[in-house]
């Protein structure tokens, strides 16, 4: 992309870099198709045109980082080595995106270099990955300009990728020695293999094969201590004042987290919310955790789609699309002795979601993630939803239960690192151990937050009103 606007101006670069974007993304999300013709029953080419708005909507992420770029060479001199992680970062912290991401996860399993997520947050890869292009790029330009190389950029490049590699080798050590050390507890997770359909078309064999896969959990494994269930594993509602669910869980002799429909009301007011529950051994519901991050168009509507009366038009032609009530409670889910910061579905891919429980319900011991990724068929999303959930282990220096219905369900270190995992599309009951870090200290990350992002974002500002006003020199 560098090369492809090196004698363009801002304006025309952007236009290549939403091209670019737009491709990029198409080919990231191409799961989009599946996920619209299964959730909202489209057709292929309905289908096809949502993934394409989608991919240009991001794409034009991609043209404004382009354009400030490009802006910036020509204005202030500044190669792209300087500009590209800076304004990458800062368009990856302020764009909205729909399914949020960033491209320094593409190293999730590199653990020597995703350790400074724990200080940076992900957009600390972001910049990495963009100073590294950068540093590719000084290379090229300078053979097919046939200048020499500015030892400077590469020297400077190259002594942030040392340190970066240096602070994850001394990290990871460090904790080890804290997992070796923690109390264990151990968990199965149950993953029945059956889909969002096939709940609702086969209600009573879904929640069956969830409390016999549990019953024989806990029989092969005596010295499990929690079951999980992954998010809406129970497929009919529950009401929010109802204190015992031995009828789900079907009393296994240990406590059962799982996913459910929760509900307050009477019609016409009546108030949904998708939640975790958790069920001691005899059924009573100790504890409740609802959503309240939801996806748009699925599980909520923007304000401005009831204005324009896009809420109506969904109604009618998304049958399964539900608008659910937003969690109010920010507390922590307690179950097995143990403290669990909880999050359902996309949720763990929001750093700042889990950052803002943190702080109001403070540290927990383990991370708890519900998900269903059945939506999205056999294709790469459980995979990049997976990726994306292990950077909460990194910036909160805790391990994470992640249970899903179809894959793919799996139990995270502290480091990051998935060391346990199911298939995708497979029938499977996980039984493995977590180390409980009962730390009452918060990592940097959760106490300074995206400091580092916002920074990145006021070198834009500063980077623009100069380049409006002058022009400088090459660095």
């Amino acid at each position: 992309m560098l090369y492809a606007i090196r004698a363009l101006s801002p304006v025309q670069a952007s236009l290549v870099g939403l091209v670019f974007g737009s491709v990029l993304y198409a080919g990231a999300y191409y799961w989009i198709v599946h996920l619209l013709r299964q959730f909202a029953d489209l057709s292929p080419a309905a289908s096809g045109a949502g993934l394409l708005a989608l991919s240009v909507y991001h794409g034009a992420m991609i043209a404004v980082v382009v354009y400030l770029v490009r802006r910036a060479e020509l204005r202030l001199g500044l190669k792209p080595i300087w500009t590209l992680p800076i304004a990458y970062t800062a368009l990856e912290l302020v764009y909205p995106q729909l399914f949020p991401a960033n491209y320094g996860a593409a190293l999730y399993r590199v653990s020597a270099l995703t350790q400074i997520v724990e200080v940076t947050g992900v957009l600390g890869l972001t910049a990495f990955v963009a100073l590294v292009n950068g540093a590719g790029w000084e290379v090229i330009d300078a053979r097919t300009s046939r200048r020499p190389l500015v030892a400077r950029r590469l020297l400077c490049a190259g002594a942030i990728a040392l340190a970066i590699t240096v602070y994850g080798v001394v990290r990871l050590p460090m904790i080890d020695a804290q997992i070796a050390a923690a109390p264990k507890l151990k968990v199965a997770l149950i993953q029945t293999n059956m889909g969002a359909r096939e709940k609702l078309e086969r209600r009573d064999d879904f929640i069956a094969r969830h409390q016999e896969m549990s019953r024989q959990a806990v029989e092969r494994n005596p010295d499990v201590a929690l079951v999980v269930w992954p998010e809406s594993a129970y497929n009919r509602t529950v009401a929010r004042g109802i204190t015992n669910v031995a009828h789900v869980t079907g009393r296994p002799p240990v406590p059962v987290v799982f996913g459910a429909i929760t509900f307050e009301g009477a019609p016409p007011n009546r108030r949904f919310y998708n939640s975790a529950l958790v069920a001691e051994p005899s059924g009573h519901v100790a504890a409740r955790f609802d959503k309240v991050r939801l996806v748009a168009f699925s599980e909520t509507l923007p304000s401005i789609a009831t204005s324009v009366g896009i809420d109506k038009l969904i109604a009618q032609h998304i049958p399964r699309a539900d608008v659910f009530a937003h969690g109010a409670t920010f507390e922590h889910l307690r179950a097995a002795g143990t403290v669990m910061l909880p999050t359902i579905c996309y949720e763990a891919t929001l750093p700042g979601f889990v950052r803002d429980l943190w702080r109001r319900a403070g540290p927990a011991e383990v991370l708890l993630n519900l998900t269903n990724d059945s939506w999205f068929g056999d294709s790469r999303e459980p995979t990049i939803h997976l990726a994306l959930a292990t950077f909460r282990s990194i910036e909160t220096r805790r391990a994470l239960i992640r249970s899903t219905n179809t894959g793919i369900s799996a139990l995270i270190d502290p480091a990051g690192r998935i060391y346990q995992r199911t298939g995708q599309w497979t029938r499977e009951a996980l039984i493995g151990e977590v180390p409980l870090i009962k730390l009452g200290t918060s990592p940097v990350y959760q106490r300074i937050g995206d400091v580092f992002g916002w920074v990145c974002v006021g070198l834009v500002a500063l980077g623009w009103i100069a380049s409006a006003t002058s022009r400088r020199g090459e660095a």
